[in-house]
C-alpha cells in the first residue's frame, strides 16, 4: 500500500498573468490553458494515487478559504496559510512537519501548484518509482530532472551521476551537482552531454530524512518549525504562525538545503512540462490557429498572426496585428509584445507605486 503524500506550494502571486492574475485570485487559481484551475488541476493529477486525504497545501493566509473551497477532498485543516512569504524552504519544511504528525512512515513530494505535466499517467508511474526508490534509500532526497528537449536558459540544471538502482523499471542515479541558470552556449553544451535534466522543483523525501538536513543545514529554521508543527490542530496555531513563520530565513529550499546535501538522488522524469510562467506559456498550452494566434475566450482575429488573446470580460477583435498579447478583464485590459511578456510585472508594480490597487 502506498504511503505518499503530496506537499502543494500554492503561495504565490502570479504578477505575470496581470490582469487575469490579481490579490484575491492568484494564478494558481486561474484556469489558465485548460478547464481547472492549475491548483485543482495539479490536486487531481495526484489524485489516482495521492488522495486529497494524503495532500498538504501551503498557501498564502489570503487565499486559504478559496483554496479550500476549490479542494473540498483536502481536510480543511491541511490547507495552511503562510502569514508571510519566506520562498520555500520555510514552506516546504513546515509541510513535511505537518505530515510526519499524520504518519510518521509517510514519504513526501512536494511540488509547485502551478505547472502542466503531460502524460499525466506516466507522471504519476515515476512518482511510485520515486516512492520505491526512497524505501531503499531512506535518508536520500530525491529531485525529479525533466529530460530537456531544447537547450533552455531559464532553468537551472540537475547533472547526474551514476545510477543506484532501478524502480518500477525507473533508472534513479546519484545527484552530482546542481548547475545555475546558463548562457545559450552552456545550455547547448548541457544538453549535447545527455547527463543533464532541467530542475523543475519537484522533490521527494521522508520527512525524516529532511528534518535531519534542516537541523544540519539551517538549524534555527528547524527548530521554529518544530515548534509550529507541535501547535498544528491547536487554538493557537495561527496566532504561532504569524507570530513566528514572518521571522523565518527567506531563502529557496534548493539554496539553503538541496545544494549541500551528500546524499541526493536525481529520477529523470520524459513527460511534457510547463511551468506556465507567463502569457507565452498559452502558446504552448493550447492550440493555435493556421496564423499562429492562441486564444482564450471570445475573439475575432482578422489578418493577425502570432497573438496570444485571452477574453475574460467580453469579445476582444484585433485586425491587421502580429506578435500581441492581449489579455481582456472586466475592469482592465493589457496590450503588450509578445516578447515583453516578463515586462508584465512592471507594470504591476507601476500601479502599486501610483496608488491604483483596487487593480492589483
Amino acid at each position: 500500500m502506498s504511503r505518499l503524500f503530496a506537499i502543494l506550494m500554492a503561495g504565490g502571486s502570479g504578477t505575470r498573468f496581470w490582469p487575469a492574475s490579481r490579490r484575491s485570485r492568484p494564478k494558481q487559481l486561474l484556469p489558465l490553458g485548460g478547464d481547472l484551475p492549475l491548483l485543482a488541476a495539479t490536486s487531481r493529477r495526484l489524485s489516482p494515487i495521492v488522495p486529497g486525504s494524503r495532500q498538504v497545501v501551503i498557501t498564502n493566509l489570503e487565499y486559504v478559504d478559496a483554496v479550500r473551497e476549490m479542494l473540498p477532498e483536502v481536510p480543511p485543516e491541511q490547507v495552511v496559510g503562510e502569514p508571510e512569504g519566506r520562498d520555500t524552504a520555510p514552506a516546504i519544511g513546515l509541510a513535511a512537519r505537518l505530515v510526519e504528525r499524520l504518519d510518521a512512515d509517510a514519504i513526501c513530494v512536494a511540488m509547485p501548484s502551478d505547472h502542466v505535466i503531460r502524460p499525466e499517467g506516466l507522471f504519476r508511474e515515476h512518482l511510485l518509482a520515486a516512492e520505491l526508490a526512497l524505501e531503499a534509500h531512506p535518508a536520500s532526497v530525491l529531485v525529479f530532472g525533466i529530460e530537456p528537449d531544447h537547450p533552455a536558459t531559464g532553468y537551472g540544471y540537475l547533472r547526474r551521476g551514476a545510477a543506484v538502482g532501478e524502480y518500477a523499471g525507473r533508472a534513479v542515479h546519484r545527484l552530482e551537482a546542481f548547475v545555475e541558470k546558463p548562457d545559450r552556449a552552456t545550455a547547448e553544451s548541457l544538453l549535447r552531454q545527455g547527463d543533464h535534466s532541467w530542475n523543475a522543483g519537484l522533490f521527494a523525501f521522508r520527512p525524516a530524512a529532511l528534518a535531519a538536513a534542516y537541523e544540519r543545514l539551517l538549524p534555527e529554521m528547524a527548530s521554529a518549525l518544530a515548534g509550529l508543527a507541535e501547535a498544528w490542530g491547536r487554538d493557537d496555531f495561527e496566532a504561532r504562525m504569524a507570530a513566528v513563520f514572518p521571522t523565518l530565513r527567506r531563502i529557496s529550499i534548493d539554496y539553503g538545503v538541496m545544494e549541500h546535501l551528500d546524499d541526493a538522488l536525481v529520477l529523470p522524469l520524459p513527460v511534457e512540462w510547463d511551468d506556465v510562467g507567463s502569457w507565452t506559456a498559452l502558446r504552448r498550452l493550447l492550440e493555435a490557429d493556421e496564423r499562429g494566434n492562441v486564444v482564450e475566450g471570445e475573439a475575432l482575429l482578422l489578418g493577425s498572426s502570432g497573438c496570444v488573446v485571452s477574453a475574460r470580460g467580453g469579445l476582444v477583435a484585433l485586425r491587421g496585428v502580429d506578435d500581441l498579447i492581449v489579455v481582456h478583464t472586466p475592469d482592465a485590459t493589457l496590450v503588450c509584445r509578445r516578447d515583453d511578456d516578463q515586462g508584465v510585472k512592471d507594470l504591476v508594480e507601476a500601479l502599486r507605486a501610483k496608488g491604483l490597487l483596487s487593480y492589483l
